[in-house]
C-alpha cells in the first residue's frame, strides 16, 4: 500500500504565519505538522510515502521532513483541489491501494483500521464525532457504511465529521478523473466517493475516538499544540540555572533557562534562551528563540522569535519565526502589522 499526503495548500486561515512558508511546516510541540503526518503513516506500516506539494512549498516541506526518511515529492503545479492533487500523484500510486492523508490533520488514533477495513470495501473514510458538525463535511453512516457526505450543512443529519483521511482501491481514481469542478472551481476528492457509491461501490467508515484537529486556524493550532505538549515525556538536556521547573517539561540540548519559573507542559527548543520569565503551562518555544522577562501562557513561539520585556502577559498567541515582541518605547506603541495579522491591545 502507498501513502499519499496532500500538502500543496498554503493555508489562508493561518495567515500571516503561513505567509512565508507552508502551513504544514509549522511546528506543533516542536514537531512540524507534516512530520507528524509522515509518522502517522509509518506507524500504520506504510513506508512508500508521497507528498503532494506546490512549487513554492516544496523547499519548506523538504526541510520539515529531513529526519523522516525517504519520501517522494510530487508537484501540483496549480491549486485545483484535492482531487486534482491525487491525480497529480497517479504515476507514483502505480495502481496500488492508497492511504490518503490531508496534510494539515493531526491524529491521536492509529490509522491502521483504515487499512484493515479496506479488505471488505472499495474505499474507507475516517470520521469523528464533533460538537459543531455544521462546520465540517458531515458523514451520514449506517451500520458502518457511508451513505452520503454533506458539506457544511445547516441542519446536519449526524455529528460525524469527515476528518481528512481515506483509504481506497485503485479503481476510485477513475471516478476522480471524471469529476467536474465544484462551485469553488476545484476537483473535490470526497465527491468521488459519492460517484463510487452511486455506481454500486461500497464505502465504509472508521470512527476515531481520540484527539483530532485539522490545525487550519490559530485556535485549532494552539489546541493541537497543547495536546501534544501534554503527551511529552519530561526531559532536560539543556542548562537550568536558578529556576523552578515542574510538570511535563522538555528542555532540548543547547537551550538555557535562567532565573525563571517553568510550569509544564512546556517544550523549549534547541539553543533557545529563557531568562527571568514565567512560562507555561501550554507553551512551546522554538529553536534559537529568546524569551526575556516575560509571562507566557498557552502560546506557540516559533524559531528565532524574540520576546523581550513585554509589559503585559502573552496568552493564547502565535508568534512566528524571527518575530519581535517587546515593550513600547518612550514615544508610545510602534506596530509593524502585516496582512491579515491580529493584535488585541
Amino acid at each position: 500500500m502507498k501513502g499519499l499526503i496532500l500538502a500543496a495548500g498554503r493555508g489562508s486561515r493561518l495567515l500571516p504565519i503561513s505567509a512565508t512558508r507552508a502551513k504544514h511546516a509549522v511546528p506543533v510541540a516542536g514537531v512540524p505538522i507534516i512530520a507528524r503526518a509522515v509518522q502517522s503513516l509509518r506507524d500504520a506500516g506504510i513506508h512508500d510515502i508521497g507528498i503532494v506539494c506546490s512549487p513554492s512549498s516544496e523547499t519548506d516541506l523538504r526541510d520539515a521532513t529531513q529526519h523522516s526518511g525517504h519520501l517522494t515529492f510530487i508537484r501540483q503545479r496549480e491549486a485545483l483541489g484535492t482531487g486534482h492533487a491525487v491525480l497529480s500523484a497517479r504515476a507514483f500510486l502505480e495502481r496500488e491501494p492508497t492511504l490518503l492523508y490531508l496534510g494539515d490533520n493531526l491524529f491521536e488514533d492509529r490509522l491502521t483500521p483504515l487499512i484493515g477495513t479496506l479488505r471488505d470495501a472499495d474505499a474507507v473514510i475516517g470520521v469523528k464525532q464533533v460538537p459543531n458538525p455544521q462546520a465540517y463535511g458531515v458523514a451520514v453512516v449506517k451500520n458502518g457504511r457511508l451513505l452520503r457526505l454533506v458539506e457544511k450543512p445547516r441542519k446536519p443529519e449526524s455529528n460525524l465529521a469527515a476528518c481528512g483521511v481515506f483509504s481506497f482501491r485503485p479503481a476510485l481514481l477513475e471516478y476522480v478523473q471524471d469529476l467536474l469542478p465544484s462551485d469553488r472551481g476545484e476537483i473535490e476528492f470526497p465527491q468521488a466517493l459519492g460517484a463510487l457509491m452511486a455506481a454500486g461501490g461500497q464505502v465504509r467508515a472508521v470512527e476515531f475516538t481520540g484527539f483530532w484537529s485539522d490545525a487550519g486556524a490559530p485556535d485549532d493550532l494552539l489546541s493541537a499544540n497543547l495536546h501534544f505538549l501534554s503527551h511529552l515525556q519530561p526531559r532536560i538536556e539543556g542548562r537550568v540555572d536558578r529556576s523552578v521547573v515542574s510538570g511535563t517539561v522538555v528542555i532540548e540540548a543547547g537551550a538555557a533557562v535562567e532565573d525563571s519559573v517553568i510550569t509544564g507542559p512546556v517544550w523549549i527548543g534547541p539553543h533557545a534562551l529563557v531568562r527571568g520569565a514565567t512560562i507555561g503551562p501550554g507553551v512551546s518555544i522554538g529553536a534559537h528563540a529568546r524569551v526575556d522577562s516575560a509571562r507566557v501562557h498557552a502560546t506557540l513561539i516559533d524559531d528565532f522569535a524574540r520576546i523581550l520585556h513585554p509589559t503585559q502577559p502573552i496568552v493564547r498567541s502565535l508568534i512566528g519565526r524571527h518575530a519581535l515582541v517587546t515593550a513600547p518605547s518612550d514615544t508610545g506603541l510602534q506596530m509593524v502589522i502585516g496582512d491579515r495579522s491580529v493584535m488585541r491591545m
